[in-house]
């Protein structure tokens, strides 16, 4: 975590995290509405979600810690928000733009063109976000309806 926490470091410092942070705000807005009135818990969100398109998982967590932790603070005590929920289910799906670590793994075991499962990746990975965005927001409203 050092290692990808110093990488994230060099990333915010040289601007690339904040521009791509400000490209997430509007759709990070519509998915986390109550989370977007908190302007450190969305930069946090952003720079996680950010840092996890861009293979850093291990720099992603402290900020998606961080992210919880607002939300959290946004709903009542004891209880996950539906956001809080579908913050879980966007880091357990992992968009990533460059599979950093998958591209490791082949590399060390003597692939000649590690990053050449891009396409499937991106596919794969899209996939999953959406599919667990759909399900949790679908779950939330079947909740909310039962609730009453």
């Amino acid at each position: 975590i050092c290692l990808w926490s110093g990488v994230m470091e060099v990333l915010k410092r040289s601007g690339m995290t904040q521009g791509l942070s400000r490209l997430l705000r509007p759709v990070l807005g519509k998915l986390f509405p109550r989370a977007s009135h908190d302007s450190e818990t969305m930069g946090a969100l952003s720079a996680n979600v950010a840092a996890n398109l861009l293979g850093l998982g291990n720099a992603a967590t402290p900020m998606g810690i961080k992210a919880a932790s607002g939300m959290a603070r946004l709903s009542p005590k004891g209880t996950a928000s539906d956001e809080l929920c579908l913050l879980v289910v966007i880091n357990t799906a992992s968009i990533q733009l460059l599979p950093t670590t998958i591209a490791a793994v082949r590399a060390s075991n003597g692939a000649e063109a590690p990053f050449d499962i891009l396409p499937a990746v991106w596919i794969a990975s899209a996939g999953s976000v959406t599919a667990g965005i759909l399900v949790a927001k679908l779950l939330a409203a079947l909740f909310r309806r039962w609730k009453r």
